[in-house]
């Protein structure tokens, strides 16, 4: 009797274990799997040393920043106003403004500095992640 409920309860798990896991490693950015739901236009920019602009879209407006990153240099905002449909975020290198929840416009000052720089911006929505990755030459 005790090799029978040992046995069922060891199927149960193995079948619970089975059945909660991935074959997918897609690398989206989801902790668990699935699917992006941020959908980004442009993800990797490159620039000039030069002053420059990008816009993106996404196609949903339910992320907000997570964080925000020059050269490795963590800076610090508000989080309640990167959650919100429209904001700037104004630094002394770059600007990030949000436009109606879709829009995503950053400006980058011009890069006077003697090494390239690389910033990265990570959205989120729920348990996904994504970055956008702006390098910019020296």
């Amino acid at each position: 009797m005790k090799t029978r409920l040992l046995f069922t309860l060891f199927s149960a798990l193995s079948f619970f274990i089975i059945s909660c896991s991935s074959d997918e490693n897609n690398g989206s950015g989801v902790i668990g799997g699935g699917s992006d739901p941020i959908k980004l236009s442009n993800k990797k920019i490159s620039f000039s040393s030069e002053a420059n602009s990008v816009t993106i879209t996404s196609q949903s407006k339910w992320w907000k920043i997570g964080d925000i990153r020059l050269n490795d240099e963590k800076f610090g905002f508000n989080s309640e106003i990167a959650a919100q449909q429209s904001f700037i975020l104004k630094y002394n290198e770059f600007q990030i403004e949000r436009k109606e929840g879709t829009t995503i416009i950053i400006n980058i000052n011009k890069n006077t500095t003697n090494q390239d720089r690389n910033l990265i911006i990570t959205l989120q929505e729920g348990n996904y992640y994504d970055n956008i990755n702006i390098s910019q030459a020296k």
